[in-house]
């Protein structure tokens, strides 16, 4: 997919996953709310692990997917994380309209500047389930 491709996929923003190395060295994977401007990701979080997780090791990885026109598809975005401390910063990226659908408060802004995307997208053909399976759309979840 071309680069164009997945911007125009991103703007619609949403929830995507964050990808990094925690404090403790292992790999970590946590749920955001994102928005795009000028060429780079934005996200908003409370204070704890994953910023200091971002502090300690700015190299970082998001995806984010879904479905469109039959076509199931999902971008990656790789590249340096930085908190966002600057009022001028902060107003400028647009981040301050993005709602978060997390109930805790998030009053801390985080910048990803990718330095690799990429995307793919494939079509999605409808799943014939075995008589007397149950047929599930959607997300998968966990029972």
């Amino acid at each position: 997919m071309r680069a164009r491709d997945c911007w125009a996929l991103l703007q619609g923003g949403g929830v995507g996953r964050l990808a990094l190395v925690a404090v403790d060295g292992a790999p970590d994977l946590y749920p955001v709310d994102f928005t795009v401007h000028d060429g780079c990701l934005y996200v908003r979080s409370g204070p704890g692990s994953k910023l200091a997780a971002l502090a300690a090791r700015p190299q970082v990885a998001f995806e984010t997917d879904g479905l469109d026109d039959g076509c199931r598809w999902s971008v990656v975005v790789r590249g340096q994380a930085a908190r966002l401390d600057r009022d001028d910063e902060i107003e400028a990226s647009g981040i301050l309209d993005l709602v978060s659908s997390s109930p805790t408060p998030k009053h801390d802004f985080v910048c990803i500047t990718p330095n690799r995307l990429s995307g793919r997208r494939f079509r999605v053909f409808p799943a014939t389930a075995p008589q007397g399976a149950e047929q599930i759309t959607g997300s998968p979840r966990v029972r």
